[in-house]
């Protein structure tokens, strides 16, 4: 798995995304893309966003508008060193949500594959208005054992 390490309970299924400022001013969080009823399987049918207790994205103290939402961009490449006008876009949602996260139905499955039109190795974007608050690249976030468990 890509990112920092993961506290025990979370699950370790699908594909995660963990969410870091482009200006360095900390994690906004982290995205799971996976499929609720069958953890097992290769496309994700939710999105659940998870947000820690005191994120330190928006270093002046600020937060998040809740209210206004945030838009999720999943793009076509996975490099971040080039601006997001270059990265193309592949699927975009919005996430309305509060401090202790959020899980959503997506309005289609996204396949949690390698290329084609899989999510793994893309770029994630998280914007609220004109200001761009994170991005990150999606990887693989998939445990057997948590399989087996049935999470």
């Amino acid at each position: 798995m890509c990112g920092p390490e993961t506290p025990s309970a979370t699950p370790r299924v699908g594909a995660r995304v963990d969410l870091s400022s482009p200006a360095g001013r900390g994690s906004l969080g982290n995205l799971l893309f996976l499929n609720p009823s069958s953890p097992a399987s290769s496309h994700a049918t939710h999105v659940r966003f998870h947000r820690p207790s005191k994120p330190s994205l928006l270093g002046g103290g600020q937060d998040i508008d809740s209210d206004s939402g945030m838009l999720v961009s999943i793009h076509v490449t996975g490099d971040l060193t080039k601006p997001l006008a270059d990265a193309g876009l592949m699927q975009q949602f919005t996430l309305h949500g509060h401090s202790e996260g959020v899980e959503t139905p997506l309005g289609a499955a996204l396949s949690l594959q390698v290329g084609n039109d899989g999510i793994i190795g893309r770029r994630v974007s998280v914007r609220q208005g004109d200001e761009l608050l994170a991005d990150g690249i999606v990887g693989f976030n998939f445990s057997p054992a948590a399989v087996a468990a049935g999470l």
